[in-house]
Formats: structure tokens, sequence, C-alpha cells
């Protein structure tokens, strides 16, 4: 459903000449991958590996110096048609949720912002509250928070909110960007368990870029290893203990325990 075929991303480097200065960094180097629908990819790696930068490649917001981004068999950066497809079938819940969820807006206009966006394509107009109570049913919130202010909401609440929002626009393909991260361990479950939900329920596929090995043990089907800007493994979950790539053997030993007399791993 979703695929990316040999992409390279540079920047213009900063240490030099704003006049004169050419030289580029390289941030990904030859990134391939594929998506299956329904499924959930986590794409793995420490801060400064490129993961973000190849998620900014995925949702459109950054054209690679080569290689190509795939939904649906159209070409995202080919054509305006390409945009238009992404925009319509992908949605982003970003890690920050304090910043990516205006602090004067009620939480019924957090979550109209993905039913703008419905309304758009659709061209129609949607009953607001009850599609904004609907949501929040869906995403385990009570009716009555559709008038609360963002501070009125715990960490978790909000970013509940936040995932309702992108649901709202009825995507195919939600993106998360380090979506669960700032909360505590407990919330992460929680909020783990609803997207396990909703990508059930909705027919959701999912792209989940983190630092934790954890979450991707918990929640995705494959996972992609990332080190500094190059994939280092690629490989079904289930399978993840048989890897090689000694990047993500250091990372699965930090986080696992290996039985040796079975070969089976306990998370």
């Amino acid at each position: 459903m979703l695929e990316l075929k040999n992409i390279c991303v540079s920047f213009r480097s900063e240490r030099q000449d704003k006049v004169f200065g050419h030289t580029r960094q390289q941030v990904l180097f030859d990134v391939s991958l594929n998506v299956k629908r329904g499924t959930c990819l986590g794409i793995l790696g420490e801060s400064g590996s490129g993961k973000s930068t190849m998620g900014r490649v995925l949702c459109g917001l950054l054209k690679p110096d080569s290689g190509e981004a795939i939904l649906d068999g159209v070409s995202v950066y080919a054509s305006r048609a390409g945009r238009r497809n992404l925009q319509n079938k992908l949605s982003v819940v970003f890690q920050d949720y304090t910043t990516s969820a205006n602090p004067r807006f009620r939480v019924k206009d957090i979550i109209g912002e993905g039913l703008t966006v419905r309304e758009r394509r659709e061209r129609g107009r949607l009953e607001r509250n009850k599609e904004t109570a609907a949501l929040l049913e869906l995403v385990g919130l009570p009716a009555d928070f559709a008038d609360r202010f963002p501070h009125e909401l715990s960490g978790g609440q909000l970013q509940r909110v936040c995932i309702a929002r992108a649901v709202a626009c009825k995507p195919e393909v939600i993106l998360f960007d380090e979506a669960i991260s700032s909360l505590d361990a407990h919330t992460q479950v929680q909020v783990m368990d609803l997207l396990q939900d909703l990508k059930e329920k909705l027919g959701l596929t999912y792209v989940f870029i983190t630092h934790d090995l954890t979450s991707i043990t918990y929640l995705c089907d494959d996972v992609l290893f990332l080190y500094q800007g190059r994939v280092t493994e690629y490989l079904p979950v289930s399978r993840i203990s048989e890897t090689k790539d000694e990047y993500a053997r250091r990372l699965l030993e930090s986080i696992v325990v290996f039985d040796t007399e079975t070969s089976e791993v306990a998370v």
C-alpha cells in the first residue's frame, strides 16, 4: 500500500558560507520499505538516525533528492494528483500533543480540524456535534469532553483527542511520529491498546516511528531498523530474535532476556 524506493535525502550544511557554500550533508541513503495494507510497520532508530526525516518524506512534507514514494500505486511527488492522493488517505499523530493542539481551541474544535478535511473531500457538511461525540467515544473519552480546553486534560487524554482528530478525516494510513514517547509507561500501554483496537475496527494501516523497541514488539507487525540514515535490518517482529545485524541485536538485548535452552525471547 505504501512504498519507498531508494530514497536519498540531504540538507545544506549550516557551517558554510550562505552564498557560495554548496556542501550538503546526507541524511538518508537509499532507504526502501513496503507497508502492506492493514499492517503496522515500526521504524526504529536512535536520535539523529534519520527516522523523522523519513516520516516527513512519507507524509508529503519533504521531497527527496532521489527515489520515489508511492501510495496505492500513485507516486506522491510526481504530480499534484499524487499529493492530493496522499492528503486524502494519510493522517499524522505527532509526539508533542501540547503544541500540535491549539491551546485556545476546545476539544470539539481540535477534532473539527479533521472533520473539516473530511468535509472538503466529501464536499458536504457533517453533523459536527454528533461526529465529535462518536469520535470521543471511539477513543475512550466522554462526550462532554468536547467543551474542554487542552489544559484541562491529562497528557494521555489530550493525545487521545489528537488521535480522534487523525481518525476524523477517515484516513487509510496513519503515521505516528514518536506519538507515545512523552507519556508515562502505563498510559503508553493504554494508548497502544487503543491503537490496536482502532486498526482492527477501521481497517487502518500504521507507520509507527519510535526509538523504543518495547513499543515495536507490542504493536507492530514488521520492524525497520534505521542507523545513521541506512536500513540495517528489516524483518517481521515475530522473527526479531533472528536478526544478525549488530545494531539491531544491541537494541534487542537491552530489553529482552534470551532463554539459551529454548532460544525464545521474553520481552
